[in-house]
C-alpha cells in the first residue's frame, strides 16, 4: 500500500508516517505543498519518493492522501485529491476561518464518503471507551480540557498556526480537540454560545494562550471548552454528566503515546479508507465541530 502526504505545515506528518509504516505502509510519496525545508527534514526521517507537484503526486495513484498543508491551500488541495477518485485525510485545522469553511464545504460536496478530518483524540481508546459507556444514557452536559504547550507555534517556522488569520490561533488550533471530544462523547449538534480568551503566559502570542468556550446542544444541554497554551504537563480530558453520575476520563499516559493519544487508530481509519471503506464520520458531523471552534474564536475575538 502507498500513502501520499499533500504539505507538512505542522508536526502530524513526522508522526503519522512512522504510524503508518508500523502499520504495513510500504511506499511514501511526498510533496512539499510550499514547505521545502520541512519536507527536506521528513526525507531525513522517512524513506520518501518525491513529487514536484499535486498534480504529479495525485497521478502516481496512491492508495490514500494525507493533506496537512496550511489551511489557505486545504480546500484547492482537497477538491483536486477528491476529483480524481482518492480517498483523502485533512490533519486539523481543516478550516481557521468561515469563508475557509465554506469553501472545504464545496470542495467536500458530492464526495463525502472519501474525506474525512478530525483530530486524532476522536479515535483515542479512552475516548471510545468513554462514548461506548454513555452509549443509551441520557448525557446531560459535557466538558473537555485540552492543555498543550503553544510555544511550538511561536517559532518562526509555524508561527502561521498561531496567527489568527492564518491558521485560527489557540482557541481554534486547541479548542478544535475539545470540540471533537464533546461531539464523540455528548453527541452531535453543539454550537459555541460564548467564548473568551487571554493572554497569560505566552506574551510573544498573537491570539491567545487561554480560553473558555461555552457550547449549547439544540435540546438545550450545556458544554464547556477550556484550552491551555502554558507550558508543563500535556492533558486531555473530557467529562460527561448522566442523570447517575460523572463520567471522566483522560487521554494519553500509556507508555505508547501514539496508542493512547488516537494516532494509531486515526491511521487504521485511513488505511480503511485506502482499502474501500467509507469514511467513518459524516462531513456534516465534521463540518460543524469546525462551526464550532471558528464562532468561538470569532466572538472571543469580537
Amino acid at each position: 500500500m502507498r500513502l501520499a502526504f499533500a504539505g507538512f505545515a505542522h508536526s502530524h506528518p513526522f508522526t503519522d508516517a512512522g504510524v503508518a509504516r508500523d502499520l504495513g505502509v510500504d511506499g511514501i510519496d511526498g510533496w512539499d505543498g510550499g514547505e521545502p525545508a520541512r519536507f527536506a527534514a521528513f526525507r531525513e526521517l522517512y524513506p520518501c519518493e518525491p513529487a514536484a507537484s499535486l498534480a504529479e503526486l495525485i497521478a502516481r495513484r496512491p492508495d490514500a492522501v494525507v493533506v496537512t498543508v496550511r489551511p489557505a491551500l486545504i480546500a484547492a488541495t482537497v477538491a483536486r485529491v477528491l476529483r480524481a477518485g482518492l480517498p483523502c485525510f485533512v490533519n486539523k485545522p481543516a478550516a481557521a476561518s468561515a469563508g475557509a469553511l465554506a469553501e472545504l464545504d464545496r470542495a467536500v460536496t458530492g464526495h463525502e464518503e472519501r474525506f474525512l478530518t478530525s483530530s486524532v483524540l476522536r479515535f483515542a481508546p479512552a475516548a471510545v471507551d468513554l462514548a461506548e459507556r454513555l452509549a443509551g444514557r441520557r448525557v446531560l452536559g459535557a466538558r473537555a480540557l485540552v492543555r498543550h504547550d503553544i510555544a511550538g507555534f511561536l517559532t518562526p517556522e509555524r508561527a502561521w498556526q498561531d496567527d489568527p488569520a492564518e491558521g485560527g490561533g489557540t482557541l481554534v488550533s486547541l479548542g478544535l480537540h475539545g470540540a471533537e471530544l464533546l461531539d464523540a462523547v455528548a453527541g452531535p449538534g453543539a454550537r459555541a454560545v460564548a467564548a473568551s480568551r487571554s493572554v497569560l503566559v505566552r506574551p510573544a502570542t498573537r491570539s491567545e494562550d487561554t480560553g473558555t468556550i461555552l457550547v449549547g446542544w439544540p435540546d438545550g444541554r450545556p458544554g464547556t471548552i477550556e484550552v491551555s497554551g502554558a507550558g508543563g504537563e500535556e492533558v486531555y480530558e473530557v467529562a460527561a454528566q448522566t442523570e447517575d453520575g460523572v463520567h471522566t476520563t483522560r487521554l494519553g499516559g500509556a507508555p505508547d503515546w501514539q496508542e493512547a493519544l488516537g494516532y494509531r487508530a486515526t491511521m487504521r481509519t485511513i488505511l480503511a479508507m485506502a482499502g474501500g471503506a467509507a469514511s467513518p464520520l459524516p462531513w456534516s458531523r465534521s463540518r460543524a465541530v469546525l462551526e464550532c471552534v471558528v464562532d468561538a474564536a470569532t466572538m472571543a475575538r469580537a
